[in-house]
């Protein structure tokens, strides 16, 4: 299968950074399409990726540190003229899910709102899109109401991250109370059910039908090693279950 880059993950080798005037820009590690969604509730749609560059916690079993680490700023107009030039805007149209990742999306999120009103003028619909987040930033609602589906992933204590830095249990809530939001947990050990259950479910931050479990894993072996633990809790506790298919098609590749 051919995905399309619109915006290789590279190109910060080559690009210039310009003057940045006011909030018209978005910093974009990659932008490729004419993929599949991997992971969560609507793993198999066609969709188009939006990289954006940084993320506030840096897990250790992170898979794409090697790419939102870096990017350039981009214009709106760039942006749109070349959605446009690609023919991905009539995809969208169809039924292509726009994925806007990172890194941590909402560290742009002004701005990125005001993307998607640029968008939405210019080409006359709002695309379904979803947000991949890990919960750390409160989403305005404003922008929160733009968002067809929230792909919330809290990180657990296996991410290696600061207990203080990943785990913000008013951003949870607010996420939560928003009826298009899944909590997808990465699973690598039994214990992490445990974490789930006393941070999450007793506390009464989210439901336990937002609950859907992923196996750890930023290679194919990684993903096998997981995947029997996580389908066994997933049962166990009645949660989805959901693999890493772009894992599954492509091994540990950017760009898919």
């Amino acid at each position: 299968m051919m995905v399309k880059q619109i915006i290789p993950a590279d190109h910060h080798l080559t690009r210039k950074e310009f003057q940045k005037d006011g909030d018209n820009f978005l910093h974009v590690s990659e932008f490729y399409f004419d993929t599949i969604q991997g992971e969560g509730i609507h793993i198999g749609v066609p969709a188009a990726f939006l990289r954006l560059q940084g993320c506030p916690l840096g897990c250790s079993y992170c898979d794409t540190t090697e790419v939102w680490r870096y990017g350039t700023p981009w214009t709106f107009d760039e942006l749109i003229r070349l959605i446009d030039a690609a023919g991905l805007n009539t995809k969208l149209l169809n039924g292509h899910h726009l994925v806007i990742t990172g890194g941590s999306p909402l560290q742009q999120q002004e701005r990125l709102y005001n993307f998607i009103k640029a968008f939405e003028s210019y080409f006359g619909f709002l695309p379904f899109i979803e947000i991949e987040n890990e919960c750390t930033i409160l989403p305005k609602t404003y922008f929160a109401n733009l968002i067809a589906c929230w792909n919330n992933s809290p990180k657990l204590e296996s991410s290696g991250v600061k207990f203080e830095d990943r785990y913000k249990p008013d951003v949870i809530q607010v996420t939560a109370n928003n009826p298009r939001s899944w909590f997808k947990f990465v699973i690598s050990k039994e214990e992490d059910w445990d974490e789930i259950e006393t941070g999450f479910l007793m506390p009464g931050l989210i439901g336990i039908r937002q609950i859907i479990l992923m196996p750890e894993g930023a290679t194919r072996e990684e993903l096998e090693r997981n995947r029997e633990l996580t389908v066994e809790l997933a049962v166990q506790h009645g949660v989805r279950y959901s693999t890493r298919e772009h894992i599954v098609l492509w091994n540990k590749k950017i760009g898919v």
